[in-house]
Formats: structure tokens, C-alpha cells, sequence
């Protein structure tokens, strides 16, 4: 009751003063929580735009990063394999071993190897028949069908990438090979992994 009767007792200059004075404030408080809600949902909007942005920024370069240094890694024992196979090969022009020998010996060499967990090395001829593969069963078989064979008896060197179920699974995994060519045997040397 103060106020009320604190306000009658105030001159009109005084009323109009408060009351303007009053709606002003209340106008400006009302204006800030509007402007201070809508820059708030723009903030937290643009922050998580940005937060997206770089997170595929950083994924796309992970990504690039793993699949450069999977290629590397790769090309890098075909290449050593290659050397190995050369040099057996020399062997035969030598005449200190068969021919028939030699390629046991390099498919014995090629076989010992393991890439990552599942990775593995096989030959493929120019017909796509598998020459040398880790099971045994395998060898002599015509894989020519599968796309990646095809593009494999096309190109017999270089990188690629496909999409592979093995027997006992139930979804394909993503796959990638690398190969180089070794022409007096026919071998397309390929290391392949997950």
C-alpha cells in the first residue's frame, strides 16, 4: 500500500516519468530475452554446424591417412615379393633349379606371410585362374567371374578396392588388393586385406 499511496502522492511530471520509465525498462527486458533466445539457438545452431563440419573434416582425413598408408603398406610386399620371385627366377635361368621347383619354393615364400589379421598373398594368371592361394583347394580354380578378377586380368598392376563375402559370412566387408605382374611366369602377385 506504500507504493500506491507513494505514487498518488508524486506530481504529474513524476507519474508520466515512472510509468514511461517503467514500460521502457519492462519493453527492454522483454526486447533482451527475445534477442538473448534467438542468439543463443543461432549460436548453439552455427557451433554444431561447425562441429560437424570439422568432425568429417577430421573423419575424411583419417580416413585418407589409414587408406594411403594401407596402399603404401600393401604395395610395399608386392613389390618385396616381386624381388623375391625375380630372384628365384634367376635361379632357373641358371639352371640351378627347375622351373616346377622354383614356383613351389615362391608360392612356399609368398604363403608364410600374413597381412594384418585376415590379409593374406595369392597369384592369379592371365586367365584368372588361381596359381597360388592359400587354400589349397582353391588353387587351379578360375576365378574369373568375380568383377575384381576381371579388373585384375585388365590391368595386372596397381590398387583397387571391393566388396567381398567370404563362405562362412553373412555380409560383405569391404576389401583391398594390390597387385604387380611377374611376366615370365604369368603371376599377377596380389596382397590382398580387410
Amino acid at each position: 500500500m506504500n507504493l500506491k499511496r507513494l505514487f498518488a502522492d508524486q506530481s504529474i511530471r513524476n507519474k508520466l516519468f515512472i510509468s514511461y520509465f517503467s514500460g521502457f525498462v519492462i519493453a527492454l527486458l522483454l526486447g533482451s530475452l527475445v534477442i538473448y533466445y534467438f542468439m543463443r539457438t543461432t549460436l548453439r545452431s552455427n557451433i554444431e554446424k561447425e562441429l560437424k563440419g570439422s568432425t568429417t573434416s577430421i573423419l575424411n582425413l583419417v580416413h585418407t591417412s589409414a587408406s594411403t598408408s594401407l596402399k603404401n603398406y600393401l604395395r610395399a610386399i608386392v613389390e618385396k615379393n616381386l624381388d623375391i620371385v625375380r630372384q628365384i627366377h634367376r635361379e632357373v635361368q641358371l639352371g640351378l633349379i627347375s622351373e616346377p621347383e622354383a614356383k613351389r619354393r615362391a608360392a612356399s615364400i609368398l604363403l608364410s606371410q600374413k597381412i594384418g589379421a585376415s590379409g593374406y598373398i595369392y597369384c592369379i594368371d592371365s586367365q584368372g585362374v588361381l596359381q597360388v592361394h592359400p587354400k589349397p583347394a582353391l588353387r587351379g580354380v578360375n576365378i574369373s567371374d568375380y568383377p575384381f578378377a576381371q579388373d585384375q586380368k585388365l590391368r595386372k598392376s596397381g590398387y583397387l578396392e571391393y566388396d567381398w563375402r567370404n563362405p562362412d559370412e553373412t555380409e560383405e566387408r569391404p576389401k583391398t588388393l594390390q597387385m604387380i605382374y611377374f611376366e615370365p611366369w604369368d603371376w599377377i602377385i596380389s596382397a590382398s586385406a580387410y
